[in-house]
């Protein structure tokens, strides 16, 4: 069951980065929010991937607080504890 979660994590995740890189260019989707999705998402099996996204969205004070909140509602969402 938790090979089958990882999966369908990296799956969905790779799904968002790559909306998120087309929402950069096209201007119907918001690019910024559904990478920072994708990049959650892939946080939650690679404490690389967490560890980067959070030095990275520290940065910038308005997507900190947009990270700390996608998490959080992300978390609930998939039932991943931290």
């Amino acid at each position: 069951m938790h090979a089958a979660r990882k999966i369908l994590h990296i799956i969905a995740a790779i799904i968002l980065l790559t909306l998120g890189l087309f929402g950069l260019v096209l201007p119907i989707l918001n690019g910024i929010v559904l990478l920072i999705l994708g990049l959650i998402l892939l946080s939650f099996e690679s404490r690389y991937v967490e560890r980067k996204l959070f030095l990275l969205t520290q940065k910038n004070a308005l997507l900190h607080k947009w990270h700390v909140y996608l998490e959080k509602k992300m978390r609930e969402v998939f039932r991943v504890e931290k």
